[in-house]
């Protein structure tokens, strides 16, 4: 009996998307949802440099996470110190603020025991992703990530659209960065924020999101039956 390809694509695709719909669809390591609050950092004409370390966020995997923060000023033309940086988690968000003229730089260091956070699927199906609030233009966030045998990977942007969204950092970019990276043993999760005065940056969750093989397949073979089905069309 032929079942038509349009059937048989139909089909793959209900069951693709009733299986991205199911709790297996992926495993989404939480680094941090910024659920537990740290001290707020603030650096002005007078306070050049501001950081707090060691601070538990939570777990991953059953194993506590360390948050680190720090906070520097680059440029502030106000030397009463009224206008200010700064970088705080409070209420499930974490953020990164700058007054009128004033620049800093921050860094956010998540670090733990070393976890395997690779795709069954392969490190294509992979990343690190950024839930962001609010994210000004020409924000320069990098990415560094760090095995258990201290082999580093980095990624650079700078945002070229305003508000919120997910930034997305994908697992081959890391390994194309450094390929000795072994992504099943991070230990250390680092993010960089810089930029022109007045630059912010809000986010309420960072995650590894790592597809299960089955996911991958049936996604592929849905899209495989569509193909096949407007090859028929044209011919």
């Amino acid at each position: 009996m032929n079942i038509p390809s349009k059937t048989i694509a139909a089909a793959l695709l209900i069951v693709s998307f009733a299986w991205f719909a199911s709790p297996v669809k992926s495993e989404i390591i939480v680094i941090d949802n910024f659920n537990v609050d740290t001290p707020v950092l603030k650096v002005d004409y007078n306070t050049a440099f501001d950081s707090y370390s060691s601070h538990t966020s939570g777990t991953i995997k059953g194993n506590p996470v360390t948050r680190d923060m720090s906070l520097t000023r680059v440029f502030n033309d106000d030397d009463r110190g009224s206008r200010r940086s700064i970088l705080e988690v409070y209420q499930d968000v974490f953020s990164w603020s700058n007054d009128s003229q004033v620049q800093s730089s921050a860094t956010l260091n998540h670090h733990f025991s070393p976890i395997d956070v690779l795709s069954p699927a392969g490190s294509e199906w992979g990343s690190l992703q950024l839930d962001v609030v609010s994210v000004d233009q020409d924000a320069e966030i990098t990415i560094t990530l760090v095995d258990a045998n201290n082999q580093s990977a980095v990624l650079s942007e700078t945002t070229s659209v305003a508000g919120q969204q997910i930034l997305e950092y994908a697992y081959d970019d890391f390994l194309a960065s450094n390929s000795n990276l072994d992504l099943t043993q991070i230990k250390s999760v680092s993010l960089d924020l810089a930029g022109p005065a007045e630059v912010d940056f809000t986010m309420q969750q960072m995650v590894f999101n790592t597809p299960e093989p089955s996911s991958v397949m049936l996604f592929s073979l849905a899209g495989i039956g569509f193909a096949s089905r407007r090859r028929r069309k044209r011919s």
